[in-house]
């Protein structure tokens, strides 16, 4: 029986299975910025390599957070090819966009949150962060639902490596298989959480992609809010 719900953040509980590489692109492009998807990945990947170690970073909020990365990506962006239209307009406006995706997916994930909560259930997150993950759970409003934030630069351990998975277990005093893991990343959330006995729930986006491995994905969800009704079904076929 579940007793504790864990969360990843990044393309789960801020969005709604989209990557943030993938939110950029669309970001880029509504602004008549088209960029061809290896550049923009080198770009992308660079800036998360500097927040991965950048103290400002580790204490940002939501919206500090995106406009330093997008600083890094502009920087990136200019050495890496033909010029490209990349001004202070173009990152406030992309910046502003996104929070603002951010944001509404947040007000429904808190309801959730909260029903869950309701429900009796422990709730977490788990995240590769970059040192701020419970800034943003406060910014997002989802701290007073979590009994546990676990951000993987704060312990020193990184998905896809389970320990950070048994770490959560331990800090509930919980044993894994009372636990259930809820991520957009079938390899990051889904494949190493199962290997430690936890349940597992993959959120596979509105790209509607296939289970790369039905066997490890007890629920398979569309959209966050889905979860709830999900869990319920589960719980009286198991019962």
């Amino acid at each position: 029986m579940v007793k504790a719900i864990l969360f990843d953040m990044g393309g789960t509980l801020d969005g709604d299975g989209l990557h943030w590489l993938d939110r950029f692109e669309i970001l880029y492009a509504n602004a008549g910025i088209v960029i061809p998807r290896e550049r923009l990945r080198a770009a992308f990947d660079e800036a998360e390599h500097k927040a991965a170690t950048d103290d400002v970073m580790g204490r940002a909020p939501l919206a500090a957070m995106l406009d330093r990365h997008m600083r890094w990506q502009f920087d990136a962006l200019a050495q890496s090819g033909d010029p490209l239209p990349l001004d202070d307009l173009l990152r406030r406006r992309i910046v502003g966009e996104f929070v603002d995706i951010v944001q509404r997916a947040a007000r429904v994930n808190a309801a959730m949150l909260q029903a869950l909560k309701a429900r009796g259930f422990v709730l977490g997150v788990v995240s590769n962060g970059c040192g701020n993950v419970d800034v943003l759970c406060g910014d997002l409003g989802y701290t007073p639902m979590l009994s546990l934030i676990v951000d993987s630069r704060r312990v020193n351990l990184f998905k896809p490596d389970p320990e950070i998975y048994r770490h959560a277990a331990a800090a509930l005093a919980l044993e894994p298989g009372s636990i259930m893991m809820v991520g957009d990343s079938f390899e990051r959330d889904v494949r190493p959480a199962k290997a430690t006995g936890m349940a597992t729930a993959w959120l596979q986006g509105p790209g509607g992609a296939p289970c790369p491995d039905p066997a490890l994905a007890d629920i398979v969800l569309r959209e966050l809010a889905e979860l709830p009704a999900a869990l319920a079904a589960r719980e009286e076929t198991l019962a």
